[in-house]
């Protein structure tokens, strides 16, 4: 196809007039009048958001009110975007494709003008806050930059069309017009006058700048304002956590909330103004240690201004460790809710605007859980705090940050731990106290300030300068806009301040993917085409990098959770936002639900974030009208079905347009049209297939559609789109990928993209070759690679920039080699191997930037020789993470304990795998050498022949022997899952900083003794020193659990281990042979939380000492649980076996469990929870003979289990307030 627009289509748009009125000066220039007519008085925006006629007696005092409103806009106009402007410009008049050289002067012209106004913007910037008339020529400047720049952009591109069609013609330049029709004829002619009539206006513009206050001229290099790549920021963001009183409030605060007052719940309402610390002080009592030993069940919880109450409910349901299942309603999700906390509770409830929250969301399941809790809240509105927790709580008022703690914060977020620098921070000390006193005693302006003063150079006359700008002074922000945020924004390059206020177009506390937010900013223009080896993703990702060590935007995880870590995830704080927003208003609005455009005919909107109600996108009357928005992005809009031509048309000069997470069907064939856009998100949406036309999207950078089940074909025309540079197709069920991708040379990202076809029609599939042309690759996805074949040449050889390859073939619907071979003949089966050893040998990365790798379903004899290479070191000395899935016919895994910085490790479904031992952890393990030194994260599942697993020297004799590896120095997280053969475990025990340790399904492990522990040689040694979660599930023949020389002797005796000192919680999940618990257990003393299942044989639980929570299930045969002394909260649930052998002699009452009567009797419990039959249920009825029992606890729920067809039977009581609440069902079989 080619890229000449479709027959049925114009040649050329309708462009909006651009000689409308401009922005008055007539009732505020101070030195004169413009001469040009007026017409914007006669404007007026309705509710809905369209322009009407108004009155024509409109005053002009309200004409003067308009004006005042949109000088207080504060219009952005950075010299990163005269920059890029300044590059189009000379790219279009000097460049190889000319089209309108009958106005070059023109537009020579014009780009001298723009320089020599760009010399005044720096002091224009500064002084537009104070100044309306200063400020509305800085608006006007920005528009004709805006106009001109969409104006460039549409010549360049007929231009294209235009080689493409007579590529010999204009390849010398040719005058003529004798190729060119009569459409496009008229296109050049309107062009030509719309590029006189932008000159006029900026002429006029220069003029007035004459009659403004004296504007400062400064020349500045073609570096300034850009940001510094080579600056670097640390990974590891230092906690704000900083002076006395935030750790006496948190000391304070934490013994109030563990304090005991028989209370079904209590509430803590911290106060305080915006910035000031409400959400670290929160963060610091939820993640103290007293706090998760008393409260099993935590949750955290950010809620935004405008909520959703189911989406609140279920991440409240899930952050308690339940299931909603396909509930739904409100009513459904609260009662869900309440039997989800089952056990102690504490929940904070961060950033609450309205008391709703609380009335009519959480308070009835609260109140009705079947435990205790605690909740914390945080706001700026003490009326809200008040409301909420009146009867029930404490208000706790954050205090503004002591100057001494203040000093002591900029110091960490400038200098960092470094105690050389004691000299260089006492000669600072005095400015810096100032900087810290005009922040008000605002942690989160400290930081900002912090991450500014960061960027300079560290002397009085640099700290000086912040401590006198004029920024501390500016007036025209809200008021509960600290100055220091807005001083933070000037001071950021201009390359930065656009990507900044970009953010402001995600709805509040937000999630940000990293790598999505950098593709809006390239595809909005924000970062400026680079030289060499770099491209424009990597600067990005720099200015996102910088923007978080500034302390502008926070660093969390995929869920939002506040992290210390600069990952691939993001949010911004709502004051920033707020900032953000105040900046940019003049040119982009977020729209929430039934939300209108609050804006005025003055402005201008270039971006449009919303929430859209109902099946058609619909963009509000008044932004149509404007027809010049760039960004059109919709969020929580999952019930938009259709996009109609008409819209599409009004929306021209777009360049974003994201449409994801929608019940999209198609796009219609107006897309086309959207010549200037870059970006196209329909993921996850219903869309049936792409009109042919999209290939006219000649601009385009970014294409995502990925995760559309709906989706089976591409056209042909997605070859033609040259400038793409991010493709994401991976979980859409292609049956292939048009031939030619390899001519998208700008290709950086390419995800999911498909070998051959599904019907074997080879001519239209693509092969392997195809990705020796994309040299600019960075990510990687190949799918459907049994269907290749060898090229005979290095895939990869020409790129050297990958950072991540993923790697997929078919999945076996068999799972072992041995089981494939029946279905097929030998000769067929080791074609098939022979082939896809070559094919995978072949991928061999040439990249030593590769930071990650994935292979799933490789089947060959075994790994590819480049990962079996003995100097894997070498070849990707920055691997951080691999995956290897289901390789099942593998006999060895590659050594990868060579691997310098490899930090998480994921094997699974490796069938031919009998062994582990010292070649997976490097060849070279005589050596001292450290094996796996960065390793934190490793996983073993699905290996179903793995019988043994040895780490070689250290085994047997310790580490510390003379030449021994050391081993996994780092590793803090250990999974086993599902390896039935696997006979005995290593000596995990000398892993010096594991925390987390599960094991499931090992069948073969019938012991665990001290071998488990540390090699033998190792005594007196600590182990696991640091674990603090171990878990045990589905060990159906483990028999014996012992620990060795610290059984019976205690830790103090010579040569015995010293044991699990950081172990909280201990699971035994269907263990149905073990016999008994390890006496050394006892030694575990910081032990709060033992829950046990399906035990079968086990007799005793003893000698706990600091147990707090007791689960138990399924133990039919214990007897005896005794010397739990600090026990608090107990669950029993009691097995039918038990119901009927438990009966009196007249069968018609059951009893207690003996272990359960003498447990009772011997330790006060605040919280109980039974289930158990019905006749044993009665017998905590008020007048049966277990109620003295239940009576002293401060919280009992008993209830039988659930059944389908009839209402559950239960009792609730709380001792304090006094309730008693019993639900008796008679079963058809008690009635009998």
């Amino acid at each position: 196809m080619s890229l000449a627009r479709k027959k049925d289509a114009p040649s050329f748009l309708a462009w909006r007039s651009l000689d409308r009125p401009r922005h008055s000066y007539q009732s505020t220039l101070k030195y004169g009048q413009s001469s040009r007519s007026r017409y914007l008085g006669s404007l007026h925006i309705d509710s809905k958001g369209s322009i009407v006629p108004h009155n024509l007696l409109l005053s002009l005092s309200v004409e003067r009110s308009i004006l005042l409103c949109q000088s207080q806009k504060m219009a952005m106009i950075s010299k990163a975007f005269v920059g890029k402007l300044l590059d189009k410009l000379s790219e279009f008049i000097w460049g190889e494709i000319s089209i309108m050289r009958d106005v070059q002067d023109e537009l020579k012209q014009f780009q001298r003008r723009i320089e020599r106004l760009s010399g005044y913007l720096e002091s224009a910037e500064q002084k537009r806050h104070e100044d309306r008339t200063i400020n509305n020529w800085v608006v006007e400047l920005k528009d004709v930059m805006y106009d001109a720049e969409d104006i460039i952009e549409r010549c360049m591109i007929e231009g294209r069309i235009l080689l493409e069609n007579h590529p010999s013609t204009l390849a010398v330049r040719d005058t003529s017009s004798s190729f060119y029709s009569p459409g496009f004829l008229k296109f050049k002619h309107e062009i030509g006058k719309k590029i006189k009539e932008l000159n006029d206006r900026l002429k006029e513009i220069n003029n007035d700048r004459s009659k403004l206050p004296a504007l400062k001229y400064t020349r500045q290099s073609a570096q300034e304002g850009r940001v510094n790549t080579r600056q670097t920021f640390p990974s590891v963001i230092k906690s704000d956590i900083v002076g006395p009183k935030i750790e006496e409030a948190t000391q304070c605060l934490v013994e109030l909330l563990i304090k005991d007052d028989n209370k079904k719940y209590r509430v803590l309402g911290i106060v305080g103004m915006g910035g000031i610390g409400k959400t670290t002080l929160a963060s610091n009592i939820y993640n103290n240690k007293i706090i998760k030993e008393n409260f099993p069940i935590r949750v955290w919880v950010c809620i935004s201004q405008d909520f959703s109450e189911t989406k609140l409910l279920k991440e409240i349901i899930r952050g308690g460790g339940g299931n909603y299942g396909k509930a739904e309603t409100k009513a459904e999700l609260v009662t869900c809710l309440s039997f989800v906390l089952s056990k102690r509770f504490f929940i904070v409830l961060d950033d609450v605007w309205e008391k709703d929250v609380w009335e009519d969301l959480l308070r009835y399941a609260v109140e009705n859980a079947t435990s205790t809790g605690k909740i914390v809240i945080t706001t700026r509105d003490r009326n809200v705090a008040g409301s909420i927790v009146a009867e029930r709580a404490e208000i706790h008022h954050v205090d503004k940050m002591d100057h001494r703690s203040g000093w002591k914060l900029l110091c960490k977020i400038v200098f960092g731990d470094n105690d050389d620098d004691e000299e260089e921070i006492s000669s600072l000390q005095e400015i810096g106290v100032k900087i810290v006193k005009k922040c008000g005693g605002l942690p989160l302006a400290i930081k900002t300030i912090g991450g500014v003063l960061r960027s300079k150079e560290r002397s009085t006359m640099e700290w000086n300068k912040i401590l006198r700008s004029d920024a501390w002074s500016m007036s025209q922000l809200q008021e509960q806009l600290p100055r220091a945020l807005f001083l933070s924004y000037e001071y950021l390059p201009s390359d930065l301040k656009q990507c900044f206020l970009y953010c402001s177009l995600f709805p509040e506390d937000f999630t940000m993917d990293r790598d999505e937010l950098i593709r809006y900013w390239v595809a909005e223009g924000f970062v400026r085409r680079t030289q060499g080896d770099t491209i424009m993703e990597d600067l990005a990702e720099d200015f996102c990098r910088e923007l978080i060590g500034r302390n502008l935007l926070q660093p969390c995880d995929f869920l939002g959770d506040l992290s210390d870590v600069a990952g691939n995830y993001c949010k911004m704080h709502d004051l920033l936002r707020s900032l953000a927003h105040s900046l940019i208003s003049d040119e982009s609005i977020f729209l929430g639900d039934e939300q209108s455009p609050k804006t005025n005919p003055l402005s201008k909107i270039r971006r449009l974030s919303m929430v859209n109600k109902g099946e058609r996108l619909e963009v509000p009357d008044v932004l149509k009208e404007q027809k010049c928005l760039r960004t059109l992005l919709v969020w929580r809009s999952s019930e938009i079905k259709m996009v109609e031509n008409e819209l599409l048309k009004t929306l021209g000069f777009l360049r974003v347009m994201d449409l994801s997470n929608t019940s999209l069907e198609s796009l219609p064939d107006s897309v086309a049209d959207l010549l200037h856009l870059r970006y196209l998100n329909v993921s996850e949406t219903e869309i049936k297939e792409l009109p042919e036309s999209i290939g006219c999207l000649v601009n385009l950078q970014i294409l995502n559609l990925a995760f559309c089940e709906f989706l089976h074909t591409l056209p042909k025309a997605i070859t033609k789109l040259c400038n793409l540079r991010c493709l994401r197709l991976e979980r859409t069920p292609f049956t292939h990928v048009p031939k030619g991708i390899g001519k998208l040379k700008d290709l950086n990202h390419l995800q999911g993209f498909v070998i051959g076809h599904d019907d074997r029609r080879d001519d239209e599939g693509c092969d392997l070759k195809e990705l020796q042309s994309l040299s600019q690759l960075r990510f990687l996805e190949i799918q459907s690679l049994e269907r290749a074949q060898p090229s005979g040449a290095l895939v990869l050889v020409n790129n050297h920039s990958l950072r991540t390859l993923i790697l997929n073939g078919k999945k076996a619907s068999i799972c072992t080699r041995e089981a494939i071979a029946i279905q097929r003949n030998d000769e067929e089966e080791a074609i098939t191997i022979q082939r896809n050893d070559k094919i995978y040998n072949e991928l061999s990365p040439q990249s030593t930037h590769l930071q990650e790798l994935q292979i799933y379903d490789f089947f060959g004899t075994g790994f590819p020789s480049w990962m079996m290479s003995p100097s894997l070191d070498v070849s990707f000395p920055n691997l951080t993470t691999i995956v290897l899935s289901h390789c099942k016919s593998c006999p060895q895994l590659p050594p990868l304990g060579l691997l310098p910085h490899l930090k998480s490790l994921e094997i699974r479904g490796a069938d031919a795998i009998k062994t582990i031992g010292p070649e997976f952890l490097a060849p070279r393990a005589s050596s001292a050498a450290t094996t796996f030194p960065k390793l934190e994260e490793l996983r073993l599942s699905d290996m179903h022949n793995w019988e043994e697993w040895s780490f070689g020297m250290v085994e047997g004799v310790g580490e510390e022997r003379r030449g021994a590896p050391k081993l996994l120095p780092c590793l803090m997280k250990l999974k086993l899952d599902y390896c039935p053969k696997l006979r005995a475990l290593p000596p995990l025990g000398m892993l010096p900083e594991l925390k987390y340790l599960y094991i499931n399904a090992a069948y073969a492990i019938k012991t665990i003794g001290p071998e488990f522990l540390r090699p033998r040689a190792s005594s007196g040694a600590t182990s696991f020193p640091k674990l603090e979660q171990l878990q045990f599930r589905w060990m159906y023949n483990w028999e014996e659990w012992s620990f060795g020389m610290v059984e019976g002797v205690g830790e103090e005796r010579r040569g015995a281990h010293k044991l699990l000192p950081c172990l909280s919680t201990l699971v035994l999940f269907g263990c149905p042979k073990l016999r008994t618990l390890p006496e050394g257990l006892r030694h575990a003393t910081n032990l709060q939380e033992l829950n046990i299942y399906g035990a079968d044989n086990l007799k005793e639980i003893n000698n706990l000492p600091s147990l707090k929570s007791l689960q138990i299930e399924k133990c039919p045969r214990l007897e005896h649980v005794k010397n739990l002394d600090k026990l608090l909260f107990l669950r029993v649930i009691l097995s039918r076996s038990i119901w009927t052998s438990t009966t009196d002699a007249d069968g018609q009452t059951e009893r207690l469990q003996q272990w359960l009567l003498e447990l009772f009797g011997r330790h006060s419990l605040q919280e109980f929870e039974l289930r158990c039959s019905l006749p044993l249920l009665k017998t905590f009825l008020k007048d049966g003979p277990n109620w003295p029992i239940i009576q002293p606890i401060h919280l009992v729920w008993i209830n039988k289990p659930w059944h389908p067809e009839r209402s559950s039977s239960y009792i609730r009581y709380t001792k304090d307030p006094p309730t008693f609440e019993a639900n008796v069902v008679e079963s058809v079989e008690s009635v009998d």
